[in-house]
């Protein structure tokens, strides 16, 4: 079943409220489209159909409740229980232990890249919880990536007008460009981070 028209419908319809709900479930894993809800919502900005700050307010919000959902199911149930189930949504041992390795290196700037990279943003927020990392440094990227990707697919959908729908094409033609994107935001959070440091040494 296509899950994309009644997504859809539930933003046309009820706008703020089902744009954050449906963020809330993406977010969390189940299989949403998010860019093209987020595009959708950015084709009714330019409409006048939905007002950009609540717009805004309710796709960060509902991506910072799903990704804070799934935090707090790792940080709960912990690495066993991930390990029993996980391979039936997707998180193998190996898997999980690549993103293992990148937090190791990264830290929590691997959670801003992860909301670019379909697959990487619905096991980041998870695996920082398995890792019992600091929530309060972890809602703070969450909700610092959630701006910069809700913002960044709302502009194409407001850009591209009546042809919002074409970008499910550019996901899948141009995701070459969207990592370059990501690996951009990642370089940039790390050189943010290490001024920090130094300015604090």
């Amino acid at each position: 079943m296509n899950v994309t028209d009644p997504l859809l419908e539930l933003v046309f319809h009820y706008r703020y409220w089902g744009l954050f709900g449906a963020m809330s479930l993406g977010i969390v894993g189940l299989p949403v489209p998010d860019e093209v809800l987020l595009t959708a919502a950015g084709y009714l900005v330019s409409q006048g159909g939905m007002r950009l700050g609540w717009t805004m307010l309710a796709a960060i919000g509902g991506s910072v409740v799903g990704m804070s959902a799934s935090y707090w199911i790792g940080r709960t149930l912990g690495l066993s229980l991930l390990q029993k189930y996980g391979r039936r949504l997707g998180f193998t041992a190996a898997r999980m232990d690549r993103h293992e390795r990148l937090f190791a290196k990264w830290g929590q700037a691997i959670i801003l890249v992860g909301y670019f990279v379909p697959g990487l943003r619905h096991a980041t927020a998870l695996l920082a919880g398995v890792g019992k990392r600091s929530y309060r440094s972890f809602v703070l990227y969450a909700a610092l990536g959630a701006l910069l990707w809700t913002s960044s697919f709302q502009l194409i959908g407001t850009l591209l007008g009546e042809h919002w729908r074409e970008v499910t094409g550019v996901v899948n033609r141009d995701f070459a460009y969207l990592l370059a994107g990501a690996a951009i935001l990642a370089l940039g959070a790390i050189l943010w981070r290490r001024l920090g440091t130094k300015a604090r040494s």
